[in-house]
């Protein structure tokens, strides 16, 4: 899709909307959108998604009851644009309009405004994140580029997760879920005193769950199953110190195991990995006025992987090996806002990193690669006239491996109402090369001598840069209890980072067309030894650059005592550049994205739900493949009981009501279905 195609998409689907809301009926104008949702994901200032200088979804905590969810990464099926998969030998996979394989490093996940990807490869570990879906009160989604407001890293959007206040809750809750093929999930939450000095909530959970078993793909081979367990431990709290100050602290801890690998499989052995993961979040704020704020942050991370691996060596058969890691990060960050004026607003802040990792296999190395980085940041929004409204933003980063670089944003917006506005913005963002990506030397010894190669760190990668621009338009109906968000982009990305194989020649030839970087002088790889076949790695390399332009819009609709229908619908294009770009990169873009959540009031606090999610064909990259063109339905029926004010509920889910179906490589994966049932009390 061309950027002219993208601006009709827009105009088209804010007409047909528009029209739609002008002939929708009115009632309770009061009923709907009495608070204006608030997001601070946008810009690090908490404004209206309507006077957002990007665009942001909502995820709100309707939304994620009425889902069925119970896993965190699943709840970004809501987003526009966006796509989930799992595969049975690593993390689950989140993507903006595709381009993505089994790492998922180009988008920024957060808790609470505190980056949560693995310092590794610069991808999150969703599994391993110390808290559960009824932790989260909502999560804010910028689904584009924000470099202006997180520095490099923040390349393909931005994931908050904002947790449950300690204040917002009371007393305590237990939820169970049960499930077939022996699926379970129980936690609890405890809340203090209401009358205390310090609020505080607790909570944790067990979970069980088959997302793979064993399957026979069409050459008769047993595909690798994947059965993860965990156990959850999350902890906050909040003291009010003064009027003006407030202390916070958060603790999370998350442990357990996930089971791998298919009998009789020698290239995907059966085994389990034991991982842990833990953070701890401290956190000063001070309210000079109602408009003016400074806050100080430290965030703590830590992740541990201990998981055995085993590679099949040319004729010598299998060789044991390990995957274990350690990873961990430490950040500190302070921030300043005020309003000047009715016309002036401004951010500034500044913040310092530090990310280490150690793993002999990745690194050839028993030591620890680290790096410190440190930026500045900030943000001014100026009205010069009163529907004018005018955001500079920017960071500008000292990278430890990259060096500086700045990432500007310019947006404007013209309010047409009160509750609409017309968005412009562009800028530039970057992401950095991971410590894998930068570093690896996945290696293994046999004696003294490498005898394979595996992931290897190209000389001198260059950080991956996207130029970006959008138009869009948001507005709430209030009257009609009719949100609405549209927008068309344009993004050109440069410098783009793909593992490229590369092969090193035998003993007898030379002047391969696509060589690897001189090895280390103690290679002896197997092949040598065996006297056939050519040795061969993967290097990190910046390989191209490509356009991306398309058009999405998102729905939502509600009217008290009937329900809430969210629909969003997304079209991409893309036009790939360059004679080292893989051939297949075109296909990891699906031309079309459909989200669906239907939720219905049924008498007698009764409720209904409906999800339907949807992709075109697509091709996960490298450990991935083509996927077909296929929908998820999601259904789940809900009772109510107990006081009016009450949490107590019982629930029967259904995930993927149409059976297994193929999830990140066609050939070889089915997830599977599940079908729960949950039951929740309060007091």
């Amino acid at each position: 899709m061309s950027l002219r195609q993208s601006v009709q998409f827009v105009a088209l689907g804010f007409g047909m909307l528009v029209v739609s809301a002008a002939s929708s009926c009115t009632w309770a104008a009061d009923a709907f959108f009495d608070e204006v949702p608030i997001v601070l994901t946008a810009s690090r200032m908490a404004q209206s998604p309507v006077d957002a200088p990007v665009a942001v979804t909502l995820i709100d905590r309707e939304m994620i009851d009425a889902s069925g969810f119970t896993e965190v990464h699943e709840l970004l099926r809501l987003v526009p644009g966006f796509l989930v998969a799992d595969w049975p030998d690593g993390s689950p996979v989140v993507a903006n309009h595709g381009m993505s394989d089994a790492y998922d490093r180009r988008i920024k996940v957060m808790v609470n405004g505190h980056t949560v990807n693995s310092p590794a490869w610069g991808n999150t570990n969703w599994h391993d994140l110390p808290l559960r879906v009824n932790d989260i009160e909502r999560i804010e989604v910028v689904r584009g580029p924000n470099g202006a407001a997180y520095g490099v890293n923040a390349f393909d959007g931005v994931v908050n997760i904002i947790t449950r206040s300690p204040a917002t809750e009371s007393g305590v809750a237990l939820i169970s879920r049960i499930g077939a093929n022996g699926f379970h999930d129980h936690g609890f939450r405890i809340n203090g005193d209401a009358e205390a000095a310090i609020d505080w909530r607790l909570s944790g959970s067990h979970r069980r769950s088959v997302n793979f078993r064993p399957y026979r793909n069409d050459k008769g081979v047993l595909e690798a199953r994947k059965i993860v367990e965990r156990s959850v431990l999350n902890f906050g709290a909040t003291a009010q110190l003064s009027t003006q100050d407030e202390l916070q602290w958060m603790l999370g801890f998350s442990s357990g195991g996930t089971d791998r690998g298919a009998p009789g499989n020698s290239f995907h052995p059966l085994r389990e990995d034991d991982t842990r993961a833990q953070y701890v979040h401290l956190g000063w704020k001070r309210s000079f006025a109602v408009d003016s704020e400074l806050s100080v942050q430290f965030h703590h991370q830590r992740e541990r992987t201990r998981a055995p691996w085993q590679i099949m060596l040319g004729r010598l058969g299998p060789f044991a090996a390990d995957k274990d890691s350690d990873v961990r990060r430490e950040e500190l960050e302070v921030q300043y806002g005020a309003t000047l004026s009715p016309a002036w607003r401004f951010m500034l802040g500044a913040g310092v990193r530090r990310e280490a990792a150690r793993s002999r296999s990745m690194f050839e190395t028993g030591g620890t690669v680290s790096g410190v980085s440190s930026q500045v940041f900030g943000s001014v929004v100026w009205s010069p006239v009163e529907r004018l409204r005018i955001d500079l933003g920017g960071t500008l980063e000292d990278h430890h491996y990259s060096g500086s670089l700045f990432s500007p944003r310019l947006a404007l917006g013209y309010a047409l109402t009160p509750d609409s506005a017309l968005r412009f913005s562009s800028g530039v963002s970057y992401r950095t090369p991971s410590l894998v990506e930068s570093h690896a030397l996945q290696a293994i010894r046999v004696g003294t001598e490498i005898k394979w190669l595996g992931a290897w760190a190209g000389a001198d990668t260059q950080p991956e840069r996207v130029r970006h621009a959008e138009l869009g338009y948001a507005a709430m109906f209030r009257e009609q209890g009719l949100g609405i968000d549209v927008r068309a982009f344009y993004q050109e990305f440069d410098d783009y980072i793909d593992d490229e194989r590369c092969w090193f020649p035998s003993r007898r030839e030379a002047g391969l067309p696509r060589p690897c970087p001189s090895p280390p002088a103690d290679f002896a790889p197997i092949e040598w030894d065996l006297g056939f076949g050519r040795p061969s790695a993967f290097v990190f390399r910046n390989v191209g650059s490509f356009r991306l332009s398309g058009g999405e819009f998102s729905i939502d609709w509600r009217r008290p005592g009937w329900g809430r229908i969210l629909l969003s619908q997304s079209v991409i294009d893309i036009d790939v550049s360059g004679d080292n770009v893989d051939k297949d990169f075109k296909y990891s873009v699906p031309n079309s994205i459909t989200s669906l959540l239907l939720i219905k009031d049924l008498p007698g606090r009764w409720r209904a739900s409906l999800g339907y999610y949807r992709h075109a064909t697509l091709k996960w990259r490298n450990d991935g493949d083509r996927v077909p063109e296929q929908g998820r339905v999601d259904l789940k029926l809900s009772h109510r009981f107990g006081g009016v004010n009450s949490g107590n509920e019982v629930a029967v889910v259904v995930q993927s009501a149409g059976g297994r179906y193929a999830d990140f490589h066609g050939r070889r994966y089915r997830h599977e279905p599940q079908v729960f049932g949950s039951l929740r009390l309060t007091w």
